[in-house]
């Protein structure tokens, strides 16, 4: 008798076991599938695109060919921005805001260590405009929304300058327009995943494209990984361990030099990294973040390279493969490294 309880106390459980499984499936897969997209989604080099059009480098040229695109906008601009205080952009957007064009902005409203808040002002100078909309990053779970993208009518611009007077005159800074029409609507279709606070999925991002905090850490870590002879970033600082360290181990190996700002921060990247390998660029302010690697493939985004920018904020970058861009970049990083202190 107590053999046939036990028996059946086993087969109570199996079934239990069972059921739990099959409820629970769904469960497990879903979370895995997550874990994939966002820590191991394999990234291929190869099939990157040859996107090209336009680069620009403040404070050397970039203000004519920004300002004078802002004339060419016909029905709608699209602007995802850190900070925005330059008055001759601002009032450029009231023209065509009484011309009738459609213009949203979503920036940051809680900046760090800010000591007005700007986002109020903007809210408060476009006031009166129907066809003007600003919103935060309140609810797309993000730090700080970092990006800083133009999208107008059929082009765009990603660029690593915020909307400030500084930005054009005082800073190193690039600046990257282009037609290609399948980045725009993958950069329209994440601004409005954005606006709208709907989550973007990897299938939202094109190959060229790198979106924090989303594939961002990935294909900076894959591209850096990847580098056969070759490693040049300009960047504001690194401080990001897993960066440092993928970095520490290619020195050994390639051609590896940094150019970053000249400030207190970096510091000890100079003291680590030898004259050789890092520099602080003092001519302008270096709020630039460009990384080439191999002479092949050149990232431009607003990222800098810290923990919280690629896990936490919402930033933009392109990979550029096109030759004669390359070409132009390099020869600006070796005139600003010359310039560079050590």
């Amino acid at each position: 008798m107590k053999k046939i309880h036990a028996q059946i106390i086993v087969l109570i459980l199996i079934v239990i076991i069972f059921i739990v499984a099959i409820l629970t499936k769904d469960i497990k897969f879903e979370f895995a599938i997550k874990i994939d997209q966002n820590q191991e989604q394999k990234i291929d080099l190869e099939n990157i695109e040859n996107i090209t059009w336009k680069l620009y480098m403040s404070p050397d040229n970039s203000w004519p060919a920004f300002y004078s695109s802002l004339s060419q906008i016909k029905h709608s601009l699209k602007l995802q921005t850190y900070e925005f205080t330059e008055k001759n952009i601002k009032a450029k957007l009231k023209e065509l805001l009484e011309q009738g064009i459609s213009i949203k902005l979503i920036m940051e409203n809680y900046k760090y260590m800010q000591f007005k808040n700007t986002w109020k002002e903007i809210e408060e100078y476009f006031s009166g405009y129907k066809n003007f909309e600003i919103k935060s990053d309140k609810q797309m779970k993000t730090e700080y929304v970092h990006s800083k993208i133009n999208l107008v009518d059929s082009w765009f611009r990603i660029q690593t300058a915020n909307l400030t007077d500084s930005s054009f005159k005082k800073n190193r800074e690039h600046f990257f327009y282009s037609e290609n029409q399948a980045v725009w609507h993958s950069l329209n279709n994440i601004f409005d995943k954005d606006w709208n606070w709907e989550k973007i999925s990897l299938s939202d991002i094109h190959p060229n494209l790198v979106v924090c905090n989303i594939n961002c850490r990935n294909v900076i870590e894959t591209l850096l990984k990847s580098a056969k002879k070759s490693i040049l970033i300009q960047t504001q600082y690194i401080v990001d361990e897993r960066i440092l360290n993928i970095l520490k181990k290619e020195i050994w190996t390639k051609d590896v030099r940094f150019i970053v700002s000249d400030t207190e921060t970096n510091d000890k990247l100079l003291e680590y990294f030898w004259p050789a390998v890092s520099r602080k660029f003092d001519k302008y302010y270096n709020h630039t973040k460009m990384i080439l690697v191999d002479e092949k493939i050149l990232l431009l985004g607003s990222m800098n390279l810290s923990d919280n920018s690629l896990d936490n904020n919402r930033e933009f970058g392109i990979l550029i493969i096109d030759q004669e861009l390359i070409k132009k970049y390099k020869k600006m990083f070796e005139i600003d490294r010359e310039k560079s202190k050590y």
